[in-house]
């Protein structure tokens, strides 16, 4: 094995084959040493990168389930209606609804519709690798009322 920069673990999800190999997630996982997190704050808000083997299984497992063609999956307090009807919520009792952005604006856009502060939604921009285009990522509140991101696969 090669250690904290290990990638062989099982990595299914999304789409058949695909793993979530990217040279700067290798560098967050090196960041994050043991405790496999991240967290980066402003002016109070805090945005956390999970990076932890079984939460990154357990979104792509969801993943494949939902959607392979989405690049953000998103814990919402409901799975109907228009996604601007709902709120990001905690992983817990959530509703996973898969969704696919193509701009930064986008992005933005959607997560400020989810009740996320801009300035969350910014931090999410500047420190997670990939996330528009690249790398889908899963997005969910802590109970703390942090903005939690999980890398999930190459797209």
């Amino acid at each position: 094995m090669c250690g904290p920069l290990d990638v062989s673990w099982k990595l299914t999800s999304c789409s058949p084959l695909k793993r979530l190999l990217n040279p700067e997630i290798d560098n967050l996982r090196l960041l994050s040493g043991v405790d496999r997190e991240l967290r980066f704050d402003r002016d109070g808000e805090v945005l956390r990168i999970d990076l932890r083997e079984d939460y990154i299984q357990m979104w792509q497992d969801e993943a494949t389930v939902k959607g392979a063609t989405a690049n953000l999956f998103l814990a919402c307090e409901n799975s109907g209606g228009n996604l601007e009807s709902t709120k990001l919520t905690w992983i817990v009792g959530s509703a996973i609804r898969p969704e696919s952005v193509q701009t930064k604006e986008e992005f933005i856009e959607i997560l400020l519709s989810l009740g996320v502060s801009q300035n969350l939604a910014s931090l999410a921009l500047e420190h997670c690798p990939g996330l528009i285009g690249a790398i889908a990522w899963a997005l969910y509140f802590e109970r703390h009322g942090w903005l939690t991101a999980t890398p999930i696969c190459n797209l």
